[in-house]
């Protein structure tokens, strides 16, 4: 079985066990390495349109705005594949209109600056993703979080909806869904 693999299978596990085992105080690689598999994780369990520039496009677009916490942790993920299609990645400055991504994640760096990058990706079917619970209430689709440490997410459901996306019972089943916040 290849390392790869292993550690996907692995990760996994430790999803549905909710026992992803990181604290908020242990050095960030071993974080955010935790969250590139969970990255991964997640684009296998949604779906976007039929319609959308995901299955027109020959890779899945993995986009980071600000500046990149995952160091070499991306490394594990960056040479496989995800519903037939390899993963590109691609960074953006905080003000740049984020353009042909498929998953778009926010770093804790950019938290003050979410709100406009959210709204330039709001009527794409754009999975967004938040380094920070903190941005769901500002409409991101998944927002990761530390409890008891241990890495968490959240789920906006309201806003994958929004966003054309459907995401698995699976994954759903495993997540906090977080209420959109009232108008």
């Amino acid at each position: 079985m290849s390392k790869l693999l292993f550690n996907i299978i692995f990760a996994f596990c430790l999803i549905a066990c909710n026992a992803a085992a990181v604290t908020a105080d242990q050095q960030k690689p071993g974080e955010y390495q935790v969250k590139a598999l969970f990255l991964y994780n997640f684009l296998n369990f949604v779906d976007w349109p039929a319609n959308s520039s995901f299955y027109l496009s020959p890779t899945i677009n993995v986009c980071i705005v600000g500046d990149d916490p995952f160091a070499d942790a991306l490394d594990d993920i960056r040479n496989e594949t995800v519903k037939g299609k390899k993963l590109a990645f691609r960074i953006y400055r905080p003000f740049d209109e984020p353009e042909g991504c498929h998953l778009l994640f926010i770093p804790a760096s950019e938290k003050n600056h979410a709100g406009h990058i959210l709204r330039s990706v709001r009527e794409s079917n754009v999975l967004t993703v938040a380094d920070t619970v903190d941005v769901a209430s500002q409409d991101a689709i998944i927002s990761f979080f530390i409890e008891q440490k241990k890495v968490r997410f959240a789920i906006n459901i309201e806003s994958a909806r929004r966003a054309g996306l459907k995401i698995s019972a699976k994954l759903l089943k495993l997540a906090k869904i977080v209420k959109p916040p009232s108008d």
